[in-house]
Order: structure tokens, then sequence, then C-alpha cells
């Protein structure tokens, strides 16, 4: 059976996607558990998404660089 196989940026975006979900339910999850706190939680938790985005586009933008010198 063959593999799928995607291009270098498709990967770097998925990663990046899924970076950006897991970072989400991370704190979703933490401002359920504690209501009293959320809505530091969820200012913590929207400076780490902008952080987590900054660093898959560099990525993405660092796999599109090196594909234009290949």
């Amino acid at each position: 059976m063959a593999q799928m196989q995607l291009p270098a940026e498709q990967r770097e975006i998925g990663w990046s996607a899924l970076g950006l979900g897991v970072t989400t339910l991370v704190f979703k999850g933490a401002a359920w558990s504690y209501p009293q706190g959320a809505d530091t939680i969820w200012l913590v938790g929207a400076a780490t998404l902008v952080v987590v985005g900054v660093l898959g586009a560099r990525d993405v933008w660092r796999v599109r660089r090196e594909g234009d010198k290949a």
C-alpha cells in the first residue's frame, strides 16, 4: 500500500494547525476547570496562541524559502 506524501509546506501548515488546536484545548480545559480565573487564563492563552502561530508561520516561511533554493 502506497503512503501519501505531502509537500513539506503542507506538513508544516498541518503541524502548526495541530499545535494551535492542542494549545486551545489546553487553555479551554484550564478555564473550564477553574472558572474564577477564566479571564486570566484566556488572556495568557491568547498570548500563547499568538506565539504558537508566529512560530508556526516562521517554520512555514523557512520551508518555503528552502524550497525556492532547491
